[in-house]
């Protein structure tokens, strides 16, 4: 108080008014699994909480509308038929628990876990991702090549169509040419897997020739005797082109043909076909001997007749064409027009439009926004001149939409069959960049040539020589502006790289002259929009906007018959959902062998002769192999019977002079009778890509003693020891890895040439040793990242984040987890657990279960293991309805938690949030399981003899009470022992007094330990003590805080004690109503106590 100095008054005001402030209403955190990248409401955007990204983030969640936007709606999985898969380990459990919650409370918390449930649907096929946005596809399955071959006889041409070539396993080792092995003499064949599409021919000699080269011509003939297997009988001579080839007497085709071989005329030759002799031109041949013309004049030499033997006219014959036209440039090869000499047959018009069913490239653009392909429209041109002209016939190539394509037809620069493709890269100005910040300077007399449109509203291209007057940069800067093209200049920008621009989007030829002047400046195809020219023979260069398809790497340009996908994401899931594929290997003691490689395994058997296809998949006993043949000591057999207990696998063995199927034990680990489960091997050897090429079969795996480099060390294992290798079985989730086998991870080893792998992540059963199959390995997944979301969250354990339920709705396997949150937070809430959707309603089950008859070391679907006075399990499921109106199969939490939150809202967490009052469930309009073999939901009742059981084993009952519906009818705790924790009212409480009594105790630390403050922090402690004697909570209670237990050692350690001691209120769970039957008159005499029992009760 101040100090008056003068007469006054001084008011000092000493705030002694603290309580404990009432808590929030209960609030609950839900952990959840769900889809990634669900679509919002609306459609027009994922919903926040289930990007990759926010998975592990707790959120506030305070409406139902605010639910579905943040993590979309509630999935759950139908048949094709649209009948609900009950159980299906993709259906979102805690999502729809949260939804239903949120009609009765403005608050949930909810994390979602980092896995993706819909990654999880079960398929044999290998999963893919699509391309990146911008993506070009050649749709090889829609392009027409307009290859039309021309036919003398028909005098008319045939569109044929091509083999069309994607892959290089389908070429030659020159990776140009295809392989021998496709197609027939006759087919066609274009290969995209080039950048310039070739098209060949298979020719006579089962090759193949590129159309348009002298080697297709000489392949084909010009010309054919039609007399079969003539021989000349007199000395007679042949005239082609000015020679003359002496033919013997009685000489025969092959002497012929090898005669006219042997002349060397130019661009002649022939052989024997069919016995006939067939005489083939090409471009090269001279008609006079001297000129170049394509053509072969053939006539008798002398006076004989050796032509009419053969049944050869003479005349004129024509070199094969190849024309490149056109639908309207039709050639003239019936040697009645045009050029008046009639083609042979196998000449070839590739018709260059797509009008007339000609050349039409189907090339399409991937939108990643919209998850399609579009198809462009692809003009064909003869140049790139030629497009940029036609595309824009008055700008000079500023107007050409960034993203056009073209196609360039005969791609060769000359007369071969191909075709490029361009897209425009960029639009505006056409600007190149040296590559280079030191260029050098050229020499005084160096040239370069410049080709290009001078004119944008022209076609016709000029071709300037630039000449370097100067050995400096800016001598090279001077010979370009001396070119005179007033859209063509050149500079330096300010890290002295040399720019060449191209005002109007034009495109330019350049190449070098006498020295080298534009290498010298950094002109190369390292610079910006430089290429190298696509002729054959040539060494210039290509400045443009316009971009090689194939030179497309950012985005990714692809050549195939279907819809081209890429490698998928790394981490990316895949369940392989077939049982039938088991890959057994066994050890030799020293060595992983294939199953079939072992003739001597440690029982003397010759697995060499067991089932070819491997391990026989019946839901059967067996009695032969499957190709009919009898069993053979060895057999494997896998049992598909019980796929919910996959695998149980048999061995045909003699025992005790019995032939038998054995079981084998898959927690055996360690005897030469038992099992290893391990990744062992993708395929048979280490260069196999494990995404797109084909799976290899079981039976060819059992050949192989291929290992990866991570399959279990074979001198650890006994001889005998079988090896179930999960990598490449199936049944089981697999993860794909882009770089797996590396030399970090593999140090000092020799690596595969794949690097990528698939690597199991089903986890293990209970037992540690035998991986989760099937169903439970989708599960075992999702396990794994849920308990990582809750158990690394540094959010869930801040007091920011206030909630007193905890819950995971659909899986009792994280009770354990969110037993450790709560106990981090100081067992501040209540943990509403799951019993297993698939648990029977039988009290064999059910106690089987509660009492861990397996003895499971962790709690699951096998079994209870869990001790803990803050956690409460609930038995049966529910059925309820999607938001769609769809019946599904819920949880037993789905029902419990809104429920609790129900009875809070109306009364007090430490009343018993069970019974008609308090318990009624209004969520679920039926109670049962889901049948583990058949998948459909069970209705049961709960009957008084279930509920004994259940209640004996600290299982809280959903049951069906008449006149009252569906209700909760227990409050037990998984409490260790018999005390006032093992009801849910009084746990409840504890967690209540918890949270209030740290908020009450708080302002009174660093105050003064003497008796103002133990006086205060009583006084708030039993107002609060007060308060719940008053609301039924508790009966009686005492607060101690004074020198008894705050001692001066305890004051020295800067401790202060308060010892609070309750009568926590009890509910009422066994009522007991004694009726007795007295005689008459003797309740009216009140006679009570010595009435006399008659009948059978007393």
């Amino acid at each position: 108080m101040a100090t008056l100095v003068s007469p006054g008054v001084s008011v000092t005001v000493t705030d002694e008014s603290n309580y404990a402030p009432n808590q929030l209403g209960s609030v609950a955190y839900i952990l959840v699994a769900t889809a990634t990248n669900k679509v919002a409401p609306g459609g027009t955007s994922y919903a926040a909480g289930t990007l990759p990204e926010n998975a592990g983030k707790v959120y506030n969640i305070t409406s139902q509308r605010d639910l579905v936007t943040t993590f979309g709606t509630p999935s759950f999985y139908t048949t094709s038929g649209g009948a609900p898969i009950n159980g299906d380990e993709r259906n979102e459990y805690g999502l729809m628990a949260a939804y239903s919650l949120l009609g009765v409370s403005n608050t949930v918390y909810v994390q979602r876990a980092n896995v993706d449930l819909s990654a999880l649907g079960g398929t044999t096929s290998r999963p893919l991702a699509n391309p990146a946005n911008g993506a070009f596809w050649l749709d090889n399955s829609m392009t027409n090549w307009g290859i039309y071959e021309w036919s003398t006889t028909t005098q008319d041409f045939t569109l044929k169509t091509p083999i069309v070539i994607s892959s290089n396993s389908d070429l030659a080792t020159d990776s140009f040419t295809p392989n021998t092995a496709l197609g027939t003499i006759g087919s066609y064949a274009v290969n995209t897997y080039s950048n310039t599409n070739p098209v060949f021919t298979k020719v006579y000699d089962n090759s193949w020739k590129l159309l348009g080269t002298t080697a297709w011509q000489a392949a084909l003939p010009a010309v054919t005797s039609s007399n079969a297997s003539a021989v000349i009988q007199a000395s007679a001579g042949i005239i082609i082109n000015t020679t003359n080839v002496a033919v013997g007497i009685n000489a025969n085709l092959t002497t012929v043909a090898a005669n006219i071989n042997a002349a060397s005329i130019t661009g002649v030759t022939a052989r024997v076909a069919n016995n006939l002799l067939v005489i083939s031109v090409t471009s090269n041949a001279k008609s006079d001997g001297t000129t170049v013309d394509g053509r072969a004049n053939i006539s008798n030499g002398g006076a004989g007749t050796a032509l009419t033997t053969l049944g050869i006219t003479a005349g004129s014959y024509e070199a094969p064409a190849l024309s490149i036209a056109p639908y309207y440039s039709v050639p003239s090869w019936q040697g009645t027009t045009g050029d008046g000499v009639e083609r042979p047959s196998g000449s070839v018009w590739q018709k260059a439009s797509a009008l007339g069913n000609g050349l039409n490239a189907v090339v399409k653009k991937y939108d990643s926004s919209l998850g399609a392909w579009s198809t462009l429209t692809v003009p064909d041109y003869s140049t790139i001149f030629a497009a940029t002209f036609g595309l824009d016939p008055t700008g000079g190539g500023l107007n050409i939409t960034q993203g056009s394509v073209y196609t360039q037809y005969n791609g060769f620069g000359n007369t071969t069959a191909s075709q490029l493709f361009y897209y425009r890269n960029s639009t505006g100005a056409t600007v190149v960049t040296g590559n280079t910040t030191t260029p050098t300077a050229p020499r005084v007399g160096s040239t370069f040539t410049l080709t290009t449109r001078a004119n944008a509203a022209s076609a016709t291209t000029t071709t300037y020589t630039a000449n370097v007057q100067t050995a400096s940069i800016q001598g090279f800067l001077n010979a370009v502006s001396a070119l005179g093209d007033p859209n063509i200049t050149a500079s330096q920008d300010t890290s002295n790289r040399v720019i060449i621009t191209h005002a109007l989007g034009g495109d330019m030829i350049v190449g070098d002259g006498t020295g080298t002047p534009l290498a010298n400046v950094g002109i190369n195809t390292n610079a910006t929009n430089v290429y190298a020219s696509p002729y054959a023979g040539s060494a210039n260069l290509l400045l443009t906007n316009w971009k090689p398809l194939d030179n497309v790497t950012s985005t990714g340009y692809y050549r195939s018959s279907t819809q081209p996908y890429i490698e998928p994401a790394n981490n990316t899931l895949w369940y392989y959902n077939t049982p039938s594929r088991v890959d057994i290997m066994i050890s030799n003691g020293s060595a992983w062998l294939g199953y079939q490689n072992m003739t001597n395994d440690i029982r003397g058997y010759n697995l060499s002769n067991t089932n070819p296809t491997g391990p026989i998949l019946s839901t059967s006993t067996p009695t032969l192999q499957d190709d009919g043949t009898p069993l053979v000591y060895g057999d494997l057999w896998v049992n598909t019977a019980d796929l919910e207990n996959y695998p149980k696998l048999y061995r045909w063995q003699r025992v005790s002079g019995v032939d038998q199927w054995v079981l084998i034990n898959n927690t055996d680990n360690t005897s030469q009778n038992g099992i290893l489960f391990a990744d062992a091997r993708w395929s048979t050897a280490g260069n196999v890509n494990p995404v797109t090429a084909t799976i290899p079969s079981i039976a060819t795996l059992a050949a192989s003693n291929y290992v990866d480099l991570d399959a279990p060390d074979p001198t650890l294992y006994p001889r005998g020891m079988l090896l179930f290798n999960t990598r490449a079985s199936g049944y089981n989730v697999k993860e794909y890895k882009s770089a797996y086998f590396t030399s970090s991870a593999y140090p000092n080893q020799s690596l595969p040439s794949r690097a990528d792998t698939w690597v199991s992540v089903s986890g293990y059963q209970s037992n540690g040793v035998v991986p989760n199959f099937g169903r439970k390995a989708q599960r075992g997944v999702t396990l794994a990242a849920l308990r990582s979301a809750i158990d690394s969250s540094t959010a869930l354990r801040e007091d920011a984040n206030q909630f007193n339920l905890i819950a995971c709705p659909g899986y009792p396997e994280l009770i354990p987890n969110m037993v450790s949150l709560n106990e981090d937070r100081d067992n501040t809430a209540f943990i509403v657990g799951d019993t297993p959707m698939r648990l029977a309603a039988t009290g064999t089950a059910i106690q089987g279960w509660a009492q861990n008859s397996v003895n499971t070391p962790s709690t699951g679907e096998d079994g209870l293991a869990t001790i803990n006075p803050y956690v409460g399990v609930f038995y049966p499921s529910g059925q309820t309805n999607d938001l769609a109106g769809n019946p599904i199969a819920v949880p037993p939490s789905h029902a419990v938690l809104r429920s609790i939150i129900k009875s809070d809202n109306i009364s007090y967490p430490w009343l018993a949030p069970a019974g008609t009052r308090r318990g009624l469930v209004d969520n679920v309009n039926a109670i049962g399981y889901v049948d583990g073999t058949s998948g459909a939901f069970v209705s049961v009742g709960v009957t008084q003899g279930l509920r004994d059981v259940m209640y004996t084993n600290k299982i809280n009952p959903l049951t069906n009470l008449p006149g009252s519906g569906l209700v909760i009818y227990g409050q037990k705790t998984l409490s260790s022992t018999p005390s006032s924790l093992d009801r849910i009212n009084v746990s409840r409480l504890v967690n209540y007094l918890r949270t209030q009594m740290n908020t009450l105790a708080r302002p009174f630390i660093f105050e003064p330990n003497d008796p103002i403050t133990r006086n205060g922090i009583k006084s708030v402690v039993s107002s609060l003590l007060n308060d719940l004697v008053a609301k039924r909570g508790v009966t009686d209670y005492v607060v101690v805080c004074d020198s008894t237990n705050n001692t001066p050692e305890r004051i020295a350690r800067n401790e202060l004690w308060v010892d609070v001691a309750i009568q926590p209120t009890k509910d009422v769970e066994f009522i007991y109503i004694p009726i007795r039957l007295k005689n008459p008159g003797e309740i009216q005499a009140g006679n009570l106590a010595s009435a006399t029992a008659v009948g059978t009760g007393a």
